[in-house]
């Protein structure tokens, strides 16, 4: 049994990470089935990366493959925000995206799911 310190210690580590599961996050290679909210205002942001702001788009999703309806922020380069962007002007909101390279060369890779 845990003391009510180790508890309360223990409830604030999985807050913590709890916090970095507002993002969708894809490993290089992977794929994963996300339903785009497009209620939700697309925004531009800024974001550390190696010591310097970069401008990343952000979008608002929920990972379908897990089942918990969670939304959560997709940060994307203007790049994938283009591809991205077209697929949902054509009207595709659920899309697998894949996630090719890293860094500065990593593209998102949207295409439209067979189930709407």
């Amino acid at each position: 049994m845990l003391s009510k310190e180790e508890s309360e210690n223990i409830g604030a580590i999985e807050q913590i990470l709890n916090k970095d599961n507002q993002y969708v996050t894809i490993a290089i290679g992977e794929k994963k089935l996300l339903q785009f909210v497009t209620t939700k205002k697309i925004s531009e942001i800024d974001k550390p990366y190696n010591g310097q702001q970069i401008k990343k788009v952000r979008f608002i999703a929920i990972e379908l493959n897990n089942g918990n309806n969670v939304e959560k922020f997709l940060d994307v380069g203007r790049r994938s925000a283009r591809l991205i962007i077209s697929k949902l002007k054509e009207g595709h909101t659920r899309l697998n995206i894949e996630r090719i390279g890293s860094g500065k060369d990593t593209l998102y890779i949207p295409t439209p799911s067979a189930i709407q």
